[in-house]
């Protein structure tokens, strides 16, 4: 390509394409801002992609533009043949970046009640107990009724509680906290993350490069630090697959043994659908070739401790602990059933939950990855580990479509996240060719020269910049309204918040106890006024209330304060 017009078609096509996707998602964000939420998605999830993914579009076009505008005056490929050589000092600063998001952008607070019950059974088994215990008159003060046996499992005889979810996560979460440093855990385990989808480019590319590439389209999506400073599993979940992949990249009977151990991690992190989908294409693979009956014996053995301690000893335990005390048994094949019905096929909800989602993938990563991840996809489609990865990500995509819920609180498409290191290497695979084989001999195309590779460049550092600076303000604004939704009370004495949702968004989310109810504060949830001053004065009669807002009040043995509570 040395016409200058054919070298600037590259970044020309690149930035049409892109632009118009991110157009198309401003224009739609603003029509459901104007509209409101009239599909019955749930309240949080419609208003991250209306309110919050509205201004994100922008944020992606701006980027688009001044790419464009400005990519002859980036130091463009320097900076990622430097990145490609120096992974281990980029995942390293990427950990103390985002423990510190986490500590300060994050306010150290875990949001949804998915983060809260994998750090409260954290908290449980780095005390030495697979549970925590609650008092049984005051369990649906303590847990909002809607979350028992949905996010926490609650004895109703014996007041145990333990998270719903497998706990893989929370294992991985417990040495952490035991630390007393929680906050670290996704920092580093994001960290890791970078470490392990460099090697996959070494392996998909051999040059260094281009794993360069994949390293930064990774750290410059804004959905990689939003899920890194959280108490999700996400994090988890992607750098599991990615091991597993990568183990199974040159499978020998050792490495599908390791691969199979890892993937039982996988299954247990928190549910094993993430990891199901993700898996199937690479295990079809392993069973068509040669030597496949000792691969995926190898496999077997990997998997199968794991999953029985974890997966099928927490089922035992949870049946346990839902039915200690009680007269009746819980029948595990009705437990079962339930489990499986979490498959429909979906209804017109759903299906816009998930385009939602697509959406939400492309504005949460760098802008005109999803583009050139399809371009990779078509382009090196002969190759097998393309193929695997493509198949991975489109089955986990479609396959959440048989999921009857959006996925409420999260940041990006969290459905999506068990396979996102799909997307930086077959975008990648979109830049270069392959160095042997019969894909060499492919024709080249407008993204394949150095032009391109610059304008993708300038996007990646303007991302990284702009992109995460603008996600991470947006996320420390929502933290910030979200914990500002607990009675503003400031003393440091014991004491007890009853939360009253009515006048909150989410509130009954913040209702975050010790699994002992340790600590200075204990946080209920109200049951109405009358309600709650009876119960106050039966099990803490020595307390009173001393303030009180529109979200709440407070009750303490101390003296109210001189200021007068509004309510």
């Amino acid at each position: 390509m040395s016409n200058p017009a054919a070298r600037l078609a590259g970044p020309r096509v690149l930035f049409l394409l892109g632009a118009t996707v991110a157009a198309a998602i401003l224009l739609w964000t603003y029509e459901m801002r104007l509209a409101g939420n009239v599909h019955g998605l749930s309240s949080i999830f419609f208003v991250l992609f209306a309110c919050y993914d509205y201004p994100g579009a922008a944020c992606a076009l701006f980027i688009l533009v001044a790419g464009l505008l400005g990519y002859r005056y980036f130091p463009g490929q320097g900076m990622v043949r430097w990145a490609g050589n120096h992974p281990f000092l980029i995942a390293v600063s990427t950990a103390l970046v985002l423990a510190l998001g986490t500590l300060f952008v994050y306010h150290n607070h875990p949001l949804a009640m998915d983060e809260y019950a994998a750090q409260f059974q954290s908290r449980a088994f780095a005390a030495g107990h697979l549970n925590g215990r609650f008092p049984v008159q005051l369990v649906d003060w303590l847990i909002p009724p809607g979350f028992q046996d949905y996010f926490l499992n609650v004895s109703r005889v014996t007041g145990g509680v333990a998270e719903t979810y497998w706990p893989g996560f929370a294992l991985l979460l417990t040495p952490f906290t035991w630390a007393g440093v929680p906050w670290l855990c996704n920092p580093v385990i994001s960290a890791l993350t970078l470490l392990v989808i460099h090697r996959l480019g070494l392996e998909l590319f051999d040059n260094r490069e281009s794993a360069g590439f994949v390293l930064l389209l990774t750290i410059a999506s804004p959905v990689v630090f939003a899920n890194g400073i959280s108490y999700y599993s996400m994090p988890a979940h992607l750098l599991t697959n990615s091991v597993f992949a990568l183990l199974l990249v040159r499978p020998t009977p050792r490495r599908a043994a390791a691969a199979g151990a890892v993937g039982s991690l996988a299954l247990v992190l928190h549910n094993p659908v993430p990891h199901m989908l993700f898996a199937l294409p690479w295990l079809v693979w392993v069973a068509t070739r040669p030597g496949r009956t000792r691969l995926l014996a190898a496999l077997v053995a990997g998997y199968l401790p794991l999953c029985v301690l974890l997966g099928l000893g927490w089922f035992v335990f949870s049946g346990h602990l839902l039915r200690e005390g009680m007269e009746f048994d819980t029948a595990p094949s009705h437990r079962l059933r339930m489990m499986l019905e979490i498959f429909s096929l979906p209804d017109t909800s759903v299906l816009l939950a998930r385009v939602i989602g697509i959406a939400k993938t492309w504005v949460w990563a760098v802008p005109g990855l999803i583009t050139l991840a399809g371009v990779g996809a078509i382009r090196w489609r002969h190759d097998t580990l393309c193929r695997l990865f493509t198949a991975s990500a489109f089955l986990t995509l479609f396959g959440y479509f048989f999921v009857p819920v959006d996925q409420g609180h999260g940041w990006g498409y969290r459905y999506f996240h068990s396979a996102w290191m799909a997307l930086p290497l077959l975008a990648t695979a979109a830049l270069f060719r392959p160095t042997s084989g019969a894909n060499a001999r492919m024709p080249a195309t407008l993204f394949e020269d150095g032009t391109t590779r610059s304008y993708v460049a300038a996007c990646i550092l303007l991302s990284l910049v702009i992109g995460v600076g603008f996600r991470a303000w947006q996320i420390q604004d929502f933290m910030t309204r979200d914990i500002s939704q607990v009675p503003a009370y400031r003393g440091t004495e014991d004491q007890i918040v009853i939360i009253d949702g009515r006048f909150s968004f989410y509130g009954a989310d913040l209702v975050q106890n010790d699994p002992w109810l340790r600590g200075k504060q204990i946080r209920m949830y109200s049951r109405g006024a009358a309600a709650d001053e009876h119960m106050m004065a039966r099990y803490y009669p020595e307390f009173h209330a001393i303030y009180a807002d529109r979200y709440g009040t407070v009750w303490s043995k101390a003296s109210a304060p001189n200021a007068s509570p509004e309510k």
